[in-house]
């Protein structure tokens, strides 16, 4: 499998701070991977079938559908 484009889902341009902002180095935040699961994740407990999830079972669908939203996002994108 080709390895999926994960970057920050909010990255953020370097900012040394200020004395009372600590610095942020660049290109931090969450991954886009995690943002998309975390997107399928309040779709799958809003759904019809919530209540047939257990908390595990919901979390790796969830990274399913994130996994395949990236593959599907880098086929488009060739």
């Amino acid at each position: 499998m080709a390895r999926l484009n994960n970057h920050p889902a909010f990255p953020v341009n370097a900012f040394s701070g200020d004395g009372k902002i600590p610095s942020v180095k660049p290109n931090s935040g969450m991954a886009i991977r995690d943002w998309f699961a975390g997107m399928a994740l309040q779709g799958l407990l809003a759904g019809i079938f919530k209540d047939n999830l257990s908390a595990d079972t919901a979390a790796k669908r969830a990274y399913e559908i994130a996994t395949a939203m990236l593959v599907e996002r880098d086929t488009l994108e060739k």
